[in-house]
């Protein structure tokens, strides 16, 4: 049906996401730091960590990938070296990932939130929360067709485009 085609378009990517927070996120990467980003997901959603991960290790930063069943000591011994935390949940429920945004800002680290739209804990409680469309949302195994995962990508590049644009503008 053709309200699932519409949902791929751009208008529904930016439709709860204001391009200011996009720019000002673009902007916290782009300040020089010898210090870390560390970004956690789990389930589908560490499939999008990943490709987020390997697109800021493209750019020269620094940063640590977690996932749902890795150490909690990874995150913990490495607070001090931490000064941007990224998240990308679904359902912005997800108990480790909520854990996980909890600790970060009560370290003083920036926190940012990739969800699905809608009120959920994780984005509540972000510095910058970014709603994306779920066109799913009961279906919490990830079976249908959804928009959620894709429009993630297209944010992150996005994001990416504006980290460039003030490359240039700085230059």
């Amino acid at each position: 049906d053709m309200q699932f085609i519409d949902s791929t378009s751009i208008n529904h990517l930016m439709k709860y996401i204001s391009y200011a927070s996009l720019k000002e996120l673009a902007h916290k990467l782009f300040l020089p730091n010898d210090k870390y980003i560390f970004i956690y997901a789990t389930g589908f959603s560490a499939i999008a960590a990943e490709y987020l991960y390997k697109k800021l290790l493209v750019l020269g930063k620094r940063c640590i990938l977690a996932q749902g069943g890795d150490s909690i000591g990874i995150f913990e011994n490495n607070l001090d070296n931490m000064e941007l935390f990224f998240v990308i949940s679904k359902s912005g429920e997800t108990r480790f990932v909520l854990d996980k945004v909890k600790t970060a800002k009560e370290n003083g680290m920036q926190t940012a939130a990739f969800t699905g739209h809608g009120e959920n804990s994780v984005g509540r409680l972000a510095d910058l929360w970014f709603q994306i469309e779920d066109s799913g949302k009961l279906d919490d195994r990830n079976m249908m067709a959804n928009t959620f995962f894709p429009n993630v990508m297209m944010l992150i590049e996005l994001m990416v485009y504006e980290y460039h644009r003030i490359l240039v503008r700085d230059s």
